[in-house]
């Protein structure tokens, strides 16, 4: 003969104390609560289901109260007379959540940040500042916060739309190159099921990239004011120092902002720039002329105790601020049509070309260009060394001999 079971209260329920070991106390149908020696209350459902035991749990008592507890006896006893575990069920559920938290995790922007740190010391300090500031300024605010496989080809051409009002052509080419590698890597790391950049064909879209053309002073007169112009500027000396390396290396403004003393060689008169700062991802040797190696004495002096050459004037830990020369060039009196600091690779290529004796892959392997076919392109630190050493010091020699031509 069954036991007959005596339908809990809430007065039974919180009279009940803990004891030694965990008890039961019984409410019928296989619903009970089970009291812990620690003085928890928490309540149980027994069932049979293909003919196998099964416990479920519905949670603690008070926040199930006694009603709710049986509420759920009966409807959990519905869904096993209709063929459902509501184990099962709950598993389900737990791995909907699961997914549902993950997508949260996995949205646009967390994963494009992740990839951007991962990549970071493989990448130029440039290319990886401009990587972030698209991010920032052009695709967060739209899909942003979307999870990875919420986000749609409409989506990305949006983006490339609203760049392309704007009529920054280039940088929208930039941000979509952005965005398709951080889907690949997604795909590829199983954080994403497809890469919706594949249905785009961009070049409809944006059209070809254009080519940008810095404007220069090639001629004698032009170049002699400029650098005049440099070494009676006024204001920062660490602008002033960081133009004249720039006019006499040629390199990218970025490489002589961020240029370290670790990176000089004076005994060797060389300044060997890390890959990861080089568009190229390969370390690239600068050769020193004469009168570099006396304007950097000048500088070792001014920026002592910093490990930059160029420091700030607000902190010798950090460097000069992206904007510094280029304002210091407008400063001058140089609108945005007539000079940039990016102005002196034009400068020294056009000249360089037209009257140096040196071939074009010698100059261009100097400006970090490649040159000649994939095999001949393998990178190698010191390839045309000795006549890039020669290059530079005719270059310094040919600016040098401007400065002291005297006018007509």
């Amino acid at each position: 003969m069954a036991r007959t079971i005596i339908p809990l209260t809430d007065t039974k329920i919180k009279q009940a104390k803990p004891k030694e070991k965990d008890y039961k106390l019984f409410d019928g149908g296989g619903l009970y609560l089970l009291i812990s020696k620690a003085g928890g209350k928490h309540w149980k459902l027994k069932y049979k289901f293909n003919a196998k035991e099964q416990l479920l749990t519905f949670g603690s008592y008070p926040e199930i109260t006694l009603s709710k507890a049986r509420e759920l006896r009966e409807e959990n006893k519905q869904l096993i007379a209709n063929g459902i575990n509501p184990n099962d069920l709950k598993r389900e559920a737990k791995e909907l959540q699961n997914q549902e938290a993950i997508k949260s995790l996995n949205t646009f922007k967390n994963i494009a940040l992740e990839r951007l740190e991962k990549i970071r010391d493989d990448i130029s300090e440039p290319h990886y500042k401009r990587m972030h500031r698209g991010f920032i300024n052009d695709v967060f605010p739209y899909i942003g916060d979307k999870p990875l496989d919420e986000v749609e080809a409409s989506d990305i051409i949006i983006i490339l739309q609203n760049m392309l009002k704007r009529g920054v052509k280039n940088s929208a080419q930039k941000v979509f190159q952005s965005i398709n590698k951080t889907f690949k890597w997604s795909v590829a790391n199983g954080l994403a099921r497809r890469n919706p950049c594949a249905d785009i064909e961009v070049s409809e879209i944006i059209g070809k990239p254009q080519e940008v053309h810095y404007p220069t002073i090639t001629d004698s007169t032009g170049i002699k004011n400029l650098l005049t112009s440099i070494k009676e500027y006024q204001g920062e000396t660490s602008t002033k120092y960081a133009l004249l390396m720039l006019a006499y290396t040629f390199v990218r403004p970025a490489n002589v902002r961020l240029a370290l003393w670790s990176e000089i060689n004076l005994n060797a008169k060389q300044w060997v720039i890390p890959a990861k700062k080089m568009k190229t991802r390969d370390e690239f040797i600068v050769p020193l002329s004469d009168t570099l190696i006396e304007l950097l004495k000048e500088v070792q002096q001014y920026s002592s105790g910093s490990p930059y050459l160029f420091p700030s004037t607000k902190s010798k830990t950090t460097p000069l601020s992206d904007g510094a020369l280029l304002g210091a060039i407008r400063r001058m009196g140089y609108t945005k049509e007539e000079f940039t600091p990016h102005g002196f690779r034009a400068m020294f290529s056009t000249i360089a070309h037209e009257k140096s004796p040196f071939k074009y892959d010698v100059i261009e392997t100097q400006l970090a260009h490649s040159v000649g076919n994939s095999v001949s392109q393998a990178y190698n630190r010191a390839k045309y060394l000795d006549e890039r050493v020669e290059l530079m010091q005719w270059w310094s020699d040919y600016l040098d001999e401007v400065q002291n031509k005297r006018s007509k």
